[in-house]
């Protein structure tokens, strides 16, 4: 199995980040990677959705942990490998922060890392900026 992580700090409570990530539908609205993200029901444990990348197939990925306001996995079912994401929330006072782990395995675990999870990782300082972006100016305006 392939990992890597990144962590970083801010100011926004973990719940307004766990709520924040729990809303699956709005990934796009922070996400410029993605054209949508598609979920029938709530967010919970074994809830399954769609993610469709820009200039990509959709994939279908499951929520393996929801644990509010600290952590959600989910993992993709990609041909002959899976891709595990970790985002974690850790309050400490009034900061928190933010892991992102991104693993994969499986037959193929080396090609979907080269293609899809080092692209994430390197990314995912402005990736998580933009969530953070997101989440503090949602929950100011009490679009929630």
């Amino acid at each position: 199995m392939w990992q890597a992580q990144y962590i970083t700090t801010t100011d926004v409570p973990a719940a307004n980040l766990f709520a924040t990530i729990a809303d699956v539908d709005s990934w796009n609205k922070w996400d410029v990677d993605l054209e949508f993200t598609r979920m029938d029901g709530a967010a919970q444990v074994g809830a399954g959705f769609i993610l469709k990348p820009r200039g990509g197939p959709r994939i279908k990925i499951f929520i393996e942990e929801f644990q509010t306001p600290a952590r959600f996995v989910d993992v993709a079912q990609l041909p002959l490998a899976k891709m595990r994401t970790v985002h974690e929330f850790i309050q400490s006072g009034r900061r928190t922060t933010i892991r992102v782990t991104i693993q994969t395995w499986g037959p193929l675990g080396f090609f979907w890392r080269k293609i899809v999870a080092e692209k994430q990782i390197r990314s995912a300082a402005a990736q998580t900026a933009a969530f953070v972006a997101y989440a503090r100016e949602r929950f100011q305006h009490g679009d929630v």
